[in-house]
């Protein structure tokens, strides 16, 4: 079953509470930091131009000590504020999740003597 990363938007503003940083980096830091990593190229700049959108995040564009510009981006006001939203849903979901893992766990441990 493949996650869909469903809260890649809570893992990008996290990551971005630490400083502005650019898709790849962000990219980068999901393969090395995520137990399992939900998140291709493609799920990732579509959730950060979501974020923009609502604006949760701003982009700008480095143009120092580079060959090209590259696209920044950094966490808003109101990314903070979805940062904690986030935190509440994902709270509720693990209370959810631990629910089903205990009761399926009974149910295994019934179900194979």
């Amino acid at each position: 079953m493949k996650h869909t990363g469903r809260h890649t938007g809570a893992f990008l503003l996290l990551f971005l509470t630490e400083g502005d940083n650019y898709g790849g980096k962000l990219l980068q830091k999901c393969e090395e930091e995520l137990p399992i990593n939900p998140i291709d190229s493609s799920i990732l700049y579509r959730t950060l131009k979501k974020l923009e959108e609502e604006g949760a995040v701003e982009s700008y564009l480095d143009t120092s000590d580079r060959d090209k510009p590259i696209r920044m981006y950094r966490i808003t006001t109101v990314g903070k504020r979805k940062l904690e939203d986030f935190q509440i849903d994902i709270e509720e979901k693990i209370k959810n999740l631990s629910f089903f893992l205990e009761k399926y766990k009974e149910w295994n441990a019934q179900n194979n003597d």
